[in-house]
């Protein structure tokens, strides 16, 4: 079940990257990779960073939650300045098969997740009956 979004995103990639290479070529082929491998990388970092965090302590899950999350979001922007702005990797890879892919591969996690979620059956909060 965990692996259900990993197994989407990377079938969305390779479909994304087929897609990408009869349209643009090598250039959108490379785009799309690059999307897909940011959006995992991005989305599927989080359960393996928070899970030990929410094991030691659930109060302090959310703000570390939050913490990782605005890291994340700057080194996505770095990244991506990195990825178009120094070394001339602009010319190699076609940003619309990036972003498109990126997109495609993230409501493919999400679905995934939200799939696995429902299927996986546990409790969401304590029903002891104490009132």
């Amino acid at each position: 079940m965990k692996s259900l979004a990993l197994v989407t995103s990377v079938v969305v990639t390779i479909i994304g990257a087929v897609v990408a290479t009869i349209v643009t070529g090598t250039d959108g082929t490379l785009g799309a990779l690059a999307g897909g491998l940011v959006v995992v990388a991005f989305l599927g970092s989080t359960p393996l960073l928070l899970k030990p965090v929410v094991r030691a302590s659930t109060t302090f899950s959310p703000v570390a939650a939050l913490g990782f999350f605005t890291v994340k979001a700057v080194a996505i922007v770095a990244l991506l300045v990195l990825l178009f702005d120094v070394g001339g990797a602009s010319d190699h890879v076609d940003r619309t098969s990036l972003g498109l892919t990126a997109m495609a591969v993230s409501l493919a996690w999400t679905a995934a997740q939200t799939v696995a979620f429902r299927r996986d059956r546990t409790p969401t909060y304590d029903l002891d009956g104490n009132d």
